[in-house]
């Protein structure tokens, strides 16, 4: 790993893609110079009654992504720096501009996860982000 490299961003979701990018991140940062942001995006876009979404509604869902990230990150050391995320709407989008906000030097991520379309060769968020993000993105199959 590069002696510059201060922030790595690894999206994830439920999945196991999802828990295999979390692994390379540990791989790549083992002497953990760098901090880690854990990513979880919430898509409640998804839902077409989302302007119909009752407040305990939009509680569970954070109830849940806050179940993933903190299973998440107790699968990295302790001695790794690693900072949780949560947020909502659309995975490709916001994980793009996550990236930007922290400066993010590295994107580790599955080559796809939950989504609804299977078997595609690189998931359509991962593409997104892939071509809208100027650091490195490495892919995980």
């Amino acid at each position: 790993m590069s002696a510059n490299m201060k922030r790595i961003l690894v999206p994830i979701d439920s999945s196991e893609i999802a828990e295999r990018a979390m692994q390379e991140a540990i791989k790549v940062n083992r002497f953990g110079e760098a901090e880690v942001h854990v990513l979880y995006v919430a898509d409640i876009n998804k839902l077409a009654i989302n302007a119909y979404l009752s407040g305990n509604v939009l509680l569970e869902i954070g109830k849940a992504g806050e179940r993933i990230l903190n299973a998440a990150v107790e699968k990295f050391p302790e001695s790794m720096k690693v900072v949780k995320v949560y947020r909502t709407g659309d995975p490709a989008e916001t994980i793009t501009e996550y990236a930007k906000e922290i400066n993010a030097d590295l994107i580790i991520m599955g080559s796809r996860g939950l989504g609804l379309v299977r078997g595609v060769l690189l998931g359509s968020v991962s593409k997104y982000v892939l071509e809208r993000t100027k650091c490195p993105v490495l892919i995980v199959k």
